[in-house]
């Protein structure tokens, strides 16, 4: 008769890769909105009629924001540098460089009408 041999349980590896992700992006995701007002503020500004100091307002913010855009992705950037790639590859920080590159597009385009 044969015996069956017990094999040892293995333990379960925790996947923590989406709390490590949360906690890479916390500090770029809090300034979206701090962004995307101004962004939105400036923009219906620039529908309407505005002053050269509005203008150069509404410009130097947008110097500004590419500047902490530029921060940001580089903060993001060293400090997933030695995560894993579940971490660095995870949804969440695709999401948050997807949302970067929007945010430099209504930049540029906000930009562009400031500029006409």
């Amino acid at each position: 008769m044969m015996q069956l041999e017990e094999q040892p349980r293995r333990r379960r590896v925790m996947d923590t890769s989406n709390g490590e992700a949360r906690r890479a992006v916390a500090e770029t995701v809090a300034r979206f909105s701090f962004w995307r007002l101004d962004l939105a503020r400036f923009s219906a500004l620039a529908e309407r009629r505005f002053t050269a100091d509005d203008r150069n307002t509404m410009l130097a913010r947008c110097a500004e924001i590419e500047a902490e855009l530029l921060a940001a992705r580089t903060e993001l950037i060293v400090g997933l540098a030695e995560a894993p790639q579940r971490v660095s590859g995870h949804s969440r920080v695709v999401d948050v460089e997807r949302a970067l590159d929007n945010i430099e597009a209504s930049v540029k385009q906000l930009r562009g009408k400031l500029t006409q």
